[in-house]
């Protein structure tokens, strides 16, 4: 029996797929790499560009496909690993599509809302120390030993911090200029349990600073629970 070929970005990079099937082999991929050699460590830390594209672009890509996949709406990925003004295309067909629902081609950009201090998170827990989330870690500048301290959390903090990190990634993509049809891809990392009445108040406060009307779309997903909004603009 043959020996099962390891994917790499080689199998996604430009290559023309089936929305399931391109969620399939996304899952695949994240699966080989975490049980691997040194697996969560690469997941968490990303040293590569595998990582990284897997982390960062793969696997939200198919969080947007299996939300928007279905009867009415069937989609084809063709996602690209280079430096273009977006990071893939998708092609759909179905009802949707024939009543002008959706249109049949949009451009895709896909980026992450996170604390500047989630990487210091990553690295700390991976060492096997205690984290106590982004906003009391630091590292110390002698010693470039990590340090984590509780922080407590007010009232409508979570919410109004999330919404405000969301708000600002949103801005910084609208200063540059995108194709038309371009649909936005936020990952938004919370680094906690974001509970569904919490996540409804971070969109609701998003809509009002109307950050997102630079897109025809935004897609915003938390990354730990099934929650998602999809936000109409342009």
């Amino acid at each position: 029996m043959a020996a099962r070929r390891l994917l790499d970005l080689s199998a996604f990079d430009g290559r023309l797929l089936d929305g399931l099937t391109f969620c399939r082999k996304v899952y695949d991929l994240f699966d080989q790499v975490r049980s691997g050699p040194n697996g969560v460590s690469k997941l968490r830390l990303r040293p590569t560009k595998l990582e990284k594209r897997l982390l960062e672009e793969l696997l939200p890509l198919a969080r947007y496909v299996q939300v928007h996949y279905g009867e009415s709406r069937r989609i084809k990925v063709r996602w690209f690993s280079g430096s273009q003004p977006f990071d893939a295309i998708l092609l759909s067909s179905g009802a949707r599509v024939d009543h002008d629902f959706v249109p049949q081609r949009v451009l895709v950009e896909i980026t992450t809302s996170v604390h500047q201090n989630e990487y210091l998170v990553r690295e700390q827990i991976d060492r096997g120390g205690p984290s106590f989330g982004p906003e009391g870690i630091s590292r110390d500048k002698k010693t470039g030993n990590i340090v984590s301290q509780p922080h407590v959390r007010h009232e409508n903090e979570l919410e109004a911090d999330l919404a405000d990190q969301i708000i600002a990634r949103l801005k910084c993509k609208s200063t540059k200029s995108y194709p038309p049809n371009t649909v936005l891809i936020v990952d938004c990392i919370a680094n906690t349990i974001v509970l569904e009445p919490e996540w409804k108040n971070v969109i609701e406060r998003v809509k009002v600073a109307q950050a997102h009307l630079a897109f025809r779309e935004v897609f915003l997903f938390d990354r730990i629970t099934p929650q998602s909004a999809t936000l109409g603009g342009k």
